[in-house]
């Protein structure tokens, strides 16, 4: 595992906890001294996503993550908040075969909205392929107005 702050690869794992079906695991980096949590689960979706054309892909949680990651970066959000975020999501899809990527897009929308608006429109800027700065600032509006 590589440290978040300076990338060193020697990390200690300081406390291993498990709930929810996930060990939450504090770290320490070896190099800079700085700590960091990080999460381990067992994978158990056999979902699938259909795309907006009828193209179908596996569920991807690391999909999801990664587009919350990118827009919470530099925000308020933290690890924390993106895990819960990813993991609001399963629970959205759990127990399905097939999901929407609207439906998935459209549930991380609405968890930014509740967490932080910058990350929420960063979000919806690249899911809703803004094309101006009018979208930008209907989003805005729609945001403040609910």
């Amino acid at each position: 595992m590589h440290c978040i702050y300076c990338n060193d690869g020697k990390t200690q794992v300081v406390d291993s906890r498990e709930s929810e079906g996930k060990v939450r695991r504090r770290r320490e980096c070896s190099e800079c001294g700085e700590r960091f949590t990080t999460y381990e689960r067992a994978e158990d979706f056999d979902i699938k996503v259909v795309k907006e054309k009828g193209k179908m892909e596996d569920f991807n949680e690391d999909k999801v993550r990664e587009g919350v990651e990118k827009a919470a970066k530099k925000t308020s959000l933290t690890e924390e908040d993106v895990e819960e975020v990813v993991e609001s999501v399963k629970n959205t899809v759990r127990g399905k075969n097939e999901v929407r990527s609207e439906e998935i897009g459209n549930k991380i929308k609405e968890e930014l909205s509740t967490r932080d608006e910058v990350a929420y429109i960063r979000f919806a800027s690249v899911y809703d392929s803004f094309k101006d700065a009018e979208s930008f600032k209907k989003e805005v509006e729609n945001l403040q107005s609910s």
